[in-house]
């Protein structure tokens, strides 16, 4: 059985409210709330509500005009920030309590989007994000140095690609802080180093990728870093970005020369496909034989019909001297009749030489040029074709020895741990109680006995 103690004072609905409000408006008096702002409004009178939201949790916030007039730091939707004001409570209709914003500042990732934005505008004014600064990179690349962290997921998912592509290039991994203070400042001295490497002794690379997985804004501000966006406008090798996912937006992916939506969607670009390129070039050997087989068909109807046209004008000069022979022949006497048969028949034959000896001549010439502009091209397929098919080979020697088996073969092993990470370093091996050993005819699991 439940019993109500009858000494507890008695209040009315306006006392208990008031009391409220002293307990509650004295006990907190001007406080500092940090939240993201929630279901603004403004009404038509001018006055600000809105809410400020933690999780699941929601404090009722007003802003007066005059007051809202006056903020330095304008409340948006889902911006956090915070808000300093003085709790109060009203309890016309449904009691409730709320705070009465007088100044407003941004928190945490307003403040980073806040900086963002005012490096953002100053850099495009001074034009580092300018189309016309971008440099095209390289369609067939000989060397691509990917700078990023060796430790995450990222790197075996690029190297997956360009395996996977096949394209044969000499591959650099520098590892870097992704994450940090640390991170634009030792990006921005690889690719430094990158653009100053000595000719006589490295191979400069044709691309630099930098990449890294998705994450916070806060883990991503590295890469808005002023410093390292200057060095990535003033290199000299092309810089590809894929920085976190392709919602997320950083500097270096508006000063880079070409911008990834993923570490993945880079490596696509920048390793082109082998197989891609063997039907490039058997396309290209196919309209180059179909060129040559053209050329030589138009040149040899050319010279037919250069033949038939001096045999039709030979037979058509006999025939219309024969008819002015035919006309004179009438009008003379036999003697000189005879006379002038012989003198025209000489004449005719003289000239019916001539034009058979003209006519053989061009024809033997055109014969001259057909068969030298056929050998031309015939030569030229041929050094085309060979010199395609010693490329081919070049570049399938080249895949064949970056292939680890290969290496494993001179007597090398590859030493992973169970979850299949490759071990490098006497350190890691000491984190792990067993490992496997792979050589290039087998797998061998073995137990550090020191762990």
């Amino acid at each position: 059985m439940f019993f109500v103690n009858e000494n507890i004072p008695e209040f009315s609905v306006s006392e208990i409210s008031n009391e409220i409000k002293k307990s509650l408006e004295g006990g907190f008096g001007y406080v500092k709330v940090r939240g993201e702002v929630s279901g603004l409004k403004i009404s038509k009178n001018g006055i600000v509500y809105l809410s400020l939201k933690e999780e699941k949790d929601l404090i009722n916030a007003v802003i007066w005009p005059d007051t809202y007039r006056h903020l330095t730091v304008i409340p948006e939707e889902g911006l956090e920030v915070i808000a300093s004001g003085r709790i109060t409570t009203y309890s016309k209709g449904i009691s409730t309590y709320q705070i009465h914003i007088e100044s407003i500042e941004l928190a945490g990732e307003g403040v980073l989007k806040a900086k963002f934005e005012k490096l953002k505008q100053q850099l495009l004014a001074e034009g580092l994000f300018d189309e016309i600064h971008k440099k095209i990179l390289p369609k067939y690349p000989k060397s691509i140095a990917i700078v990023t962290s060796l430790t995450g997921s990222v790197i075996r998912d690029i190297l997956k690609v360009f395996n996977d592509n096949g394209y044969p290039c000499d591959v650099s991994i520098i590892d870097v802080s992704v994450q940090g203070e640390k991170c634009p400042i030792e990006i921005s001295e690889v690719i430094y180093r990158l653009n100053n490497l000595n000719p006589d002794v490295s191979i400069k690379p044709d691309i630099i990728l930098v990449a890294r997985g998705g994450g916070s804004y806060e883990d991503l501000w590295g890469f808005n870093d002023e410093t390292l966006v200057r060095s990535i406008f003033n290199s000299g090798i092309p810089v590809v970005s894929a920085i976190g996912h392709e919602t997320d937006i950083s500097l270096i992916d508006l000063v880079a020369d070409f911008r990834a939506a993923t570490p993945t969607a880079a490596a696509n670009k920048i390793f082109p496909k082998i197989d891609e390129i063997y039907s490039k070039i058997n396309s290209y050997e196919n309209r180059l034989n179909i060129f040559i087989q053209d050329k030589i068909k138009k040149t040899w109807l050319n010279l037919n019909y250069f033949k038939q046209s001096f045999s039709i004008i030979g037979k058509s000069y006999l025939q219309e001297k024969l008819l002015r022979f035919s006309g004179v022949f009438g009008r003379l006497s036999k003697k000189s009749l005879e006379d002038n048969i012989d003198k025209k028949a000489s004449r005719l034959i003289y000239s019916q030489n001539l034009l058979f000896l003209g006519a053989n001549k061009i024809i033997s010439v055109k014969d001259s040029y057909s068969i030298s502009a056929s050998n031309n091209l015939n030569f030229h397929s041929k050094n085309i074709i060979t010199d395609r098919k010693n490329k081919i080979h070049s570049l399938s020697r080249l895949l064949g020895s970056l292939d680890y088996k290969n290496i494993l073969n001179r007597g090398y092993a590859v030493i992973k741990s169970p979850d299949d990470i490759i071990i490098s370093s006497l350190k890691d091996a000491e984190d792990h109680q067993s490992m496997r050993v792979i050589f290039s005819d087998g797998k061998l699991d073995v137990t550090n006995k020191r762990k």
